[in-house]
């Protein structure tokens, strides 16, 4: 069976590694934004956005939101996290008995950026997050391929 592509609606074939038959100017209703019926661009038109991840101490979250948000970040996700590395766990002494702690607690910090301000994040996170003791954290720096809002469709850098 041959590859089909959508064109207005109608099923259209097309050879083998071929492109759609319709432009971004000429995009069907259901791939235009709803607000400002304008076309929703795709990975390809949008700008390059880097997805943020990084694990840090708990109790420097507030601090590192409040230079983030300084800088012009407008979200990010906070999860609850449990991990090890170098700093490879501690003991504690409860009611008097020893025991050991093989994951350290930690906050992991999810964050959507345009290209021209993952620098800068990175940065901000590095200075704000450092207590200069073993067990500060780490930080990833991935390309993100799409992201979408899903109340108006905006795709690319407009859906940050």
């Amino acid at each position: 069976m041959g590859a089909y592509s959508l064109k207005f609606s109608a099923l259209v074939p097309e050879s083998p590694g071929s492109a759609p038959q319709h432009s971004i100017a000429q995009r069907p209703p259901w791939l235009r934004n709803r607000r400002t019926n304008r076309p929703v661009s795709g990975p390809a038109q949008g700008a390059d956005v880097k997805y943020i991840i990084a694990a840090i101490k708990p109790f420097k979250l507030e601090e590192v939101r409040e230079a983030l948000t300084a800088i012009g970040v407008r979200g990010l996700m906070v999860t609850e996290i449990k991990g090890f590395g170098a700093q490879s766990g501690h003991t504690e002494i409860y009611r008097g008995a020893e025991y050991a702690v093989n994951f350290v607690p930690k906050v992991k910090l999810e964050i959507a950026v345009p290209d021209s301000l993952a620098d800068q994040v990175v940065e901000t996170l590095a200075r704000t997050a450092r207590t200069g003791k073993i067990g500060d954290g780490k930080i990833f720096v991935l390309d993100l391929e799409q992201a979408t809002r899903v109340r108006t469709g905006e795709a690319g850098d407009d859906a940050l």
